[in-house]
């Protein structure tokens, strides 16, 4: 099991409940970084939504304008068939509601539609173009119409556990003990892509038995201090009050610090019977130590950390099966969310005071917390998860094709992508810059993986990109790498992450016999093009493939580890293509362009990503005009970093909750 690092009972442990030990020395990953250049980002024009977006949206608009194309065209495949294809029945929908009701499904029957993917090829008749724009123009007017009217509903959250990171960073807040459970506790289970998703969060007993041995280790250091600093001081910073004229007895003494640390590690006011339990853990401590008060306060804190009150985030039920959220839980929520970690003294102070619940300083909590070191946890566990680079420490690259790929290399890879994802947020830049901007973070190592000069002095700076085939999210090694196979580059994988992260349009998952290149070694010869014509031709991985393979050529300019390179195996580099709906990209710099076009859908699905993230569940039919919301208001504000994180904090399933019935 890990050690933690022992801090100075004087020097933390009453420090840190005093709210006087500061930050940066908990968070040295989030200073220190040296500016090499001050560079303005890349500018993006505002959204402006078509006018012909309001016109077939009224009720009966549907029956009488669309069900009779889709009756026509559609639902030989996609009809009231006993076994639909894809498992898609259109004959189910009825109005304009029910299309965004079931957003994903027509986000991606849009998509489909407008790149000539369905009907398929081979399909007759095909409708005409005017007859695919009356298609498209209904369905994306219904899917971006909010409807303020219709009933809201925040969602269903279960309890919460805490999650390895989250468990570190509350010790860390709460008692002032660096502990990293990372290797000593099992691994957290994902949902919808990340590790902080209550349903999956289990708690099975190989964890509760790791679990009681952290608390045991932790207790440790914060107790057996030989400093004779009082702990009847703890609560209040400054200088010491006066004597009392009756001094406090030990247990009296122990009520006051444990019900401080109870409130602050059950992040709200903890009940009498709760701190009355404490204290018996403390009675029975004293006589174990022979009156020891240190050593007697062992047992109450192990107790403290062993609370499901601790180790869970409970939002305690109201009558109601809808009812806005306290003051403390949106505390919780907001703290957990911006920095993986328990509120602090500042927040505990307008969740007690109330004043939490007023939306203007609820807005200037989020701005606060956004500014702080502390959300260098948000960069930390967001962007490697939304990037799906995580992967990429277990991979095991070819040693004889990609001899400088080491341990350190990979990690410093991702670690670009965390420094590059917090500067986004900290210095509110506009979100677009994922896609396309002139700076990065690096350190020599990685400058020269990337053929840049290499900044000089110690670790990471950032750097302007003179280059511009370098760039954003997309050309970062961590992403080219974890997008690729051990030994060559995946185009497949490649642009499926772009359909998944970019573009928020992910492609369903393969059906089980589809056509494998691995499998055929006389594949390996051929021409890349060549190779993927067998899924080209493959009725069952052709629609697919036509959308992620081209995405995927453009960036064949960069090796399985992200390195730039002219030739594959001799052959000069073929990155020009043709999406499916015609438009022609060549490389790096055009994918870039393409995509920069495509803002709208990086933006909702940028912010469904994040939502999903903020809640701790999924995002279901009934959030989409919640992230619609989210991401108008961002594109209102030039796309705007902090917009998007302060409109997801003011969001309706974020302030309520829905009692938990059980899935459904």
């Amino acid at each position: 099991m890990s050690t933690p690092r022992r801090l100075s009972f004087a020097g933390a442990f009453v420090a840190l409940l005093s709210g006087a030990l500061g930050v940066s020395a908990l968070h040295p990953q989030a200073s220190g970084l040296r500016t090499q250049d001050t560079v303005p980002v890349v500018g993006y024009p505002q959204r402006v939504l078509s006018a012909e977006y309001g016109v077939l949206n009224s009720q009966d608009a549907y029956a009488t304008k669309i069900q009779p194309l889709l009756v026509k065209y559609c639902y030989k495949c996609h009809g009231p068939a006993s076994k639909p294809k894809a498992d898609l029945n259109l004959a189910k929908y009825s109005s304009e509601a029910s299309i965004r009701e079931n957003r994903k499904i027509w986000k991606e029957v849009l998509t489909k539609t407008l790149v000539k993917e369905m009907p398929p090829e081979e399909a007759q008749p095909q409708p005409t173009q005017e007859e695919r724009d009356t298609i498209t123009t209904f369905v994306e007017a219904a899917l971006n119409k909010i409807d303020l009217n219709a009933p809201k509903t925040a969602g269903r959250v279960v309890a919460r556990r805490l999650n390895r990171t989250e468990y570190r960073n509350t010790v860390r807040d709460l008692l002032g003990v660096d502990f990293n459970p990372i290797g000593d506790f099992p691994s957290d289970d994902l949902g919808y892509g990340f590790d902080n998703i209550g349903d999956v969060l289990s708690m099975p007993p190989l964890l509760f038995e790791k679990y009681l041995a952290a608390a045991k280790k932790i207790a440790e250091p914060e107790v057996t201090s030989k400093d004779k600093d009082t702990l009847i001081f703890i609560a209040k910073p400054g200088p010491p009050p006066a004597p009392p004229a009756k001094p406090k007895t030990t247990r009296e003494v122990a009520k006051d610090v444990l019900t401080k640390l109870a409130f602050r590690g059950f992040r709200r006011p903890p009940q009498a019977d709760e701190i009355e339990r404490l204290l018996k853990l403390f009675d029975a401590g004293e006589k174990m130590e022979g009156g020891d008060f240190e050593k007697a306060m062992k047992l109450p804190i192990r107790g403290l950390l062993m609370s499901p009150h601790f180790l869970f985030r409970i939002e305690p039920e109201q009558a109601a099966d809808t009812y806005p959220l306290g003051a403390y839980e949106i505390a919780s929520r907001l703290a957990y969310f911006l920095w993986s970690s328990m509120p602090d003294e500042e927040l505990f102070e307008t969740a007690k005071t109330g004043k939490l619940l007023d939306p203007k300083v609820l807005d200037a909590q989020a701005r606060r917390m956004i500014e702080d070191p502390k959300s260098y946890a948000l960069a930390e566990n967001f962007a490697p998860q939304w990037l799906q680079i995580r992967r990429l420490e277990e991979m095991r690259f070819d040693s004889a094709k990609f001899p400088n790929i080491d341990a350190q290399l990979k990690k410093d890879m991702i670690q670009e992508a965390i420094l590059f994802f917090h500067e986004v947020m900290t210095k509110d830049f506009t979100i677009l810059v994922f896609v396309d901007v002139n700076f990065t973070f690096v350190n020599d190592r990685l400058a020269r993986h990337y053929g840049l000069p290499a900044p000089g002095g110690t670790g990471f700076q950032r750097v302007k990109i003179d280059d511009p085939r370098r760039g954003g999210v997309l050309t970062m090694a961590a992403v080219l790498a974890a997008t690729s196979d051990p030994d060559r580059t995946s185009l497949v994988k490649r642009g499926k992450w772009i359909l998944e992260t970019i573009l928020a349009t992910p492609p369903p998952p393969p059906v089980p016999d589809a056509a494998n290149l691995k499998d055929d070694p006389e594949n390996a010869k051929l021409p890349l093009r060549q190779r993927l014509e067998k899924h080209r031709t493959d009725p069952n991985c052709a629609s697919c493939h036509k959308r992620m393979d081209p995405l995927g050529f453009a960036l064949e300019n960069y090796d399985a580890t992200g390195a730039w390179r002219d030739q594959d195996q001799g052959r000069p580099i073929d990155t020009a293509a043709e999406l499916p709906d015609g438009r022609k990209v060549n490389g790096p710099l055009e994918l870039k362009k393409y995509l920069r076009d495509k803002r709208h859908e990086f933006v909702e699905g940028f912010a469904e990503k994040m939502l999903t993230y903020a809640l701790g569940r999924g995002v279901e039919y009934y959030d989409g005009a919640v992230v619609k919301q989210i991401a108008d208001a961002t594109a209102k504000n030039d796309y705007s970093m902090t917009t998007m994180m302060v409109e997801i904090v003011k969001s309706y399933p974020f302030l309520y909750r829905q009692k938990d019935r059980g899935k459904r």
